[in-house]
């Protein structure tokens, strides 16, 4: 949904209002924090977020779902990053933190235009940790951490961090999640450009992969559309019929 500079298009807030309008019910499915979306949602009028790639899932201001990725495996993560320099970055309800804010923690939060974290190698031990970043630039270091904290799920999602989650959850068992709260039974679509949405295409029964998407995610789509930049999301919701 988001140009260049993470913000809404005019004609992409249109595009959203109208397919609700039309008897579509919107979901943001992201690797965001659902506190990173007031704004997108306020302008959509989007009610629900499957947020943190299906670790937090909120419906009209409510939480809906949640899991907590267990402190034993938090510090296993941070055993293996130590070697590598890697710092982490946590996600709870409220917001993130860094255990260290390195250069590429300050370059992953600035490809997302989000504000800075605060550094804190030790608040883990007493807050809910619903989500974690590796800050890192190796695509490589996936199968390095797989390999040493196999309980937890791995996926670089962004030129600067590899997104984490527990192994049993992603933005696919997010929307599962979803249809058993509403007793959905209707069709699904899904709209994606990254890694994280790879789960996110086998749980749709429609799948659209933005022109800018990773090679992987274009093969599992029944759609390719234009970049995000230019037009993508407008030209999927019309090539479905849904706008």
């Amino acid at each position: 949904m988001l140009n260049s500079q993470s913000k809404l298009d005019q004609e992409v807030i249109e595009g959203i209002h109208r397919i609700r309008e039309n008897g579509v019910l919107p979901f943001i499915a992201t690797g965001r924090g659902h506190f990173e979306l007031d704004e997108i949602m306020s302008l959509t009028g989007i009610s629900g977020a499957v947020a943190m790639n299906g670790q937090y899932i909120v419906l009209d201001g409510e939480t809906i779902y949640k899991e907590e990725i267990p402190t034993s495996s938090v510090e296993k993560l941070l055993e293996a990053a130590s070697p590598h320099s890697e710092a982490l970055s946590f996600y709870d309800s409220q917001g993130y933190w860094v255990s260290e804010l390195t250069d590429l923690a300050k370059t992953a939060y600035a490809y997302t235009h989000m504000p800075m974290p605060q550094a804190d190698a030790r608040r883990y031990l007493s807050q809910e940790v619903n989500m974690l970043l590796v800050l890192t630039n190796q695509l490589s270091q996936v199968d390095y951490y797989k390999e040493r904290v196999p309980e937890l799920n791995f996926f670089m999602n962004s030129p600067s961090s590899i997104d984490v989650t527990n192994s049993t959850t992603n933005k696919g068992t997010g929307i599962n999640h979803v249809k058993e709260v509403l007793n959905f039974t209707g069709q699904t679509f899904a709209f994606g450009d990254g890694r994280n949405d790879l789960d996110l295409f086998k749980a749709a029964d429609h799948r659209t992969a933005m022109g800018n998407a990773v090679p992987e995610l274009k093969e599992l789509a029944d759609f390719i559309s234009t970049e995000n930049t230019n037009h993508g999301i407008i030209n999927a919701f019309n090539h479905w019929g849904i706008m």
